[in-house]
């Protein structure tokens, strides 16, 4: 038998990772416009932790500037308390003892490095909070090559004697030296229209609270979210509660039917070709009042399972589901908030509620469909008729409903065969030689032609006359 070998005293493995690999990683899961996402996220945070009954939303503000040569995003939501930037602000991963801001939308502690990465080799930051402040700037290309196994950032300047009072409070971020992808999103039109549609979209709780945002001096408004609402035509706008192992999930889900846009009045349903351009209509999930999912018409909504495959036949149909916790941790979404974690058990309980209320908003608009088609007068269109008379009301002010309020199909009449004249059969005898001369004379011998026409001529002119 060989000889058993001896192990070394030391049974260490170094599975130190690199930095640079660990940027790349993180940075490559996720698109330019979520990283500047998440941010906003960070100051939208700010800004709710200090919202109270003496300080309302109107009193934020969180301005970006972004062009080819720099980003910025500067807030005077509250700033980072130096305890905070110190021991949980800047790592990667969020500590457990780190509580957070209650309704949060940052859950996982990766957002704003990730983002910082993802846009530029070196970023500023510069925060004011009640007591304290602090400045600090890295070169992310330095950093990297560090070799020190413990990963640290350093402050510039740090504070404990700050006056907010006189001074202020906020945060701003200044990012320069853009990655060469990130320089050509930022000087480009397309790219920040769309940028500033994703914020109205994403962040239009925040919006519509008061909270101002702002991008390269623009003021950005909330987009409005209506429904169809009136006697006898009531959208679903019903409330439950999902338990889950890291606290309760309160669940409103609001399904309804919108007005057709005035340049799609009088298209035809069938004709794919006429509604590329695409529609608003579909699923609007949201966490924590952050839009998750907008426009959602794939089966993870029941949209090809549960309901037929979208068609422009339903681009009225909207629906919205806001998620909102205390604890960030029990919301079903993935690290980029850019979709749900379909394993979540949260989010299977809402997703059964979501396809039963898509059906029911998809069964009145195919009863509307029907009526349009086949109504002879207007009582043969109830469920249109109602839905003409409903008003467009804001999802917020809408009365409380298990489900779709909407009259009942109208039963269909039997079309009987029309109902022929009742008649009276004619019976009487004439001299001969008299019915020869006049069936001569109406050119027929049938004797029951010569009796029908002699009978009508006798009606026309000594009746009707």
């Amino acid at each position: 038998m060989p000889p058993k070998q001896q192990l070394s005293d030391d049974l260490t493995v170094d599975a130190e990772p690199e930095r640079a690999l660990f940027v790349e990683m993180l940075t490559r899961d996720i698109d330019l416009i979520p990283a500047i996402m998440d941010l906003l996220d960070n100051s939208i945070d700010g800004a709710r932790a200090q919202i109270n009954d003496h300080t309302p939303a109107t009193d934020f503000t969180v301005a970006l500037k972004v062009s080819a040569d720099h980003f910025e995003i500067r807030d005077n939501c509250g700033g980072i308390e130096l305890d905070v930037a110190r021991q949980y602000a800047f790592r990667f991963g969020r500590p457990r003892n780190y509580k957070g801001t209650t309704r949060s939308v940052g859950q996982f502690g990766v957002g704003m490095k990730r983002a910082l990465f993802k846009l530029g080799r070196v970023f500023s930051i510069n925060s004011r909070a009640a007591t304290t402040s602090f400045e600090m700037t890295v070169d992310v290309k330095e950093w990297m090559a560090d070799t020190n196994p413990v990963w640290t950032f350093t402050m510039s300047k740090a504070s404990r004697d700050y006056n907010s009072a006189k001074h202020g409070r906020g945060t701003t971020i200044t990012v320069t030296q853009l990655h060469e992808a990130v320089r050509e999103d930022l000087a480009d039109g397309g790219f920040l229209s769309l940028l500033r549609e994703q914020i109205r979209f994403r962040h239009q709780g925040a919006l519509a609270e008061g909270i101002t945002v702002m991008l390269n001096g623009e003021h950005l408004d909330h987009f409005s979210r209506e429904l169809l609402s009136g006697p006898g035509f009531k959208p679903i706008n019903r409330t439950f509660v999902v338990s889950s192992e890291h606290g309760d999930v309160a669940v409103r889900i609001i399904a309804g039917i919108t007005r057709l846009e005035r340049k799609d009045v009088g298209k035809d349903d069938g004709d794919a070709e006429s509604f590329r351009s695409g529609t608003d209509a579909g699923w609007w999930i949201f966490c924590n009042d952050r839009l998750l999912l907008m426009r959602e018409r794939t089966r993870l909504t029941g949209w090809g399972d549960s309901l037929p495959n979208y068609h422009p036949q339903y681009r009225q149909f909207r629906g919205y589901a806001y998620l909102n916790a205390t604890s960030t941790a029990a919301l079903p979404w993935n690290t980029t908030k850019t979709g749900v974690d379909e394993e979540s058990r949260v989010w299977r309980q809402v997703q059964a509620q979501i396809k039963v209320a898509g059906a029911q908003v998809v069964a009145v608009l195919n009863r509307l469909k029907i009526e349009e088609q086949t109504s002879v007068n207007d009582d043969d269109r109830p469920t249109v008729n109602a839905a003409a008379a409903a008003a467009l009301v804001p999802t917020d002010e809408l009365e409380l409903s298990e489900s779709f309020a909407a009259p009942p199909p109208r039963k269909p009449q039997s079309k009987s065969a029309p109902r022929k004249p009742r008649v009276q059969k004619m019976q009487f005898e004439v001299p001969m030689n008299r019915f020869k001369v006049v069936s001569a004379q109406l050119g027929t011998s049938v004797v029951a032609e010569v009796g029908r026409r002699t009978f009508d001529y006798y009606y026309e002119r000594e009746i009707e006359d």
